[in-house]
């Protein structure tokens, strides 16, 4: 059941069916040029194949038994991810229940990228075929996948996400972890003034890292450590934050959304809702008695 992208092919089970027919589509995410996503619902074919590319995998409904590195494991839903590299073999061998799992896959040159501005070796072999469950590379990648789902339009969102993903899976899942990095308090608290002075322009990561004289993966790291947020995060703060002004003063929300640099109402009410607890609409009512 493995959908990430490579040289597949599939049988089908016989004597099972499904009462929704199967389907598989693929993504390329506009704003992650290297990214692809490939999501199957409702599938109860066999597939196997060569990997190409390094995958992280989520299955949310169904489970299914596949053969590699010599032994079988079980994917099912539940924060645990089917972690992949390229040059490896997958091969399905029972499918459970019809099977909903959507896959990120990452090109090589992405990874290798990464490795090297986390001072590892090319190539970097991951250790394990199922992450634990419990660890901070689930977090990242479930927030990657999630942001992937809904088709995120934000840059720094989106490339913060892939960021952390790999920074991640590197950290707990490759042979050699990456070393500590130092500390810079003075990139952190200039990267924290440019959002301040920015926050409703669509700022990419790598742009951000490059004006306070870091790499991307450094940045999230000392960014975080600092203000216990990522940029992407701390900007979506800075955005609820001004809307919540600006609604006291009567703007309507969908004018208000524009204003703060989010793409549209509904982002707006996903975003206030989840850190003022209210709609913006019933904290404008609340506000404006």
């Amino acid at each position: 059941m493995d959908s990430a992208p490579g040289d597949w092919k599939f049988v089908t089970l016989p004597g099972m069916r499904s009462a929704v027919v199967p389907t598989v589509s693929l993504w390329c995410p506009p704003l992650l040029p290297g990214v692809q996503v490939v999501r199957v619902e409702a599938d109860t074919r066999l597939w196997s194949g060569h990997s190409i590319q390094y995958a992280i995998g989520v299955t949310h409904a169904g489970a299914f038994d596949f053969w590699y590195r010599k032994r079988v494991w079980t994917h099912s839903p539940g924060r645990q991810l089917k972690l992949k590299e390229p040059g490896e073999v997958h091969r399905d061998v029972r499918v459970h229940a019809p099977v909903t799992a959507e896959s990120v896959a990452f090109a090589p040159g992405l990874v290798d990228e990464a490795a090297r501005l986390l001072g590892l070796p090319a190539s970097p072999h991951l250790s394990a075929a199922l992450s634990r469950g419990t660890g901070r590379c689930e977090a990242a990648a479930l927030a990657l996948h999630a942001a992937l789902a809904r088709r995120s339009e934000d840059r720094l969102e989106c490339e913060s996400l892939l960021a952390e993903t790999l920074d991640a899976l590197l950290t707990e899942y490759a042979e050699r972890s990456p070393s500590g990095c130092p500390e810079h308090r003075p990139a952190a608290l200039r990267a924290r003034e440019h959002l301040r002075a920015c926050f409703a322009e669509n700022v990419g990561l790598e742009a951000l890292a490059s004006s306070v004289g870091l790499n991307r993966f450094h940045l999230l790291r000392v960014f975080r450590a600092e203000f216990g947020l990522p940029p992407h995060e701390y900007v979506t703060h800075l955005r609820v934050a001004r809307a919540k002004v600006l609604l006291s003063r009567g703007m309507a929300a969908g004018d208000v959304a524009a204003e703060v640099g989010l793409y549209d109402q509904s982002q707006l009410n996903r975003h206030f809702k989840r850190i003022v607890g209210l709609t913006p609409g019933q904290y404008a009512r609340a506000v404006c008695q």
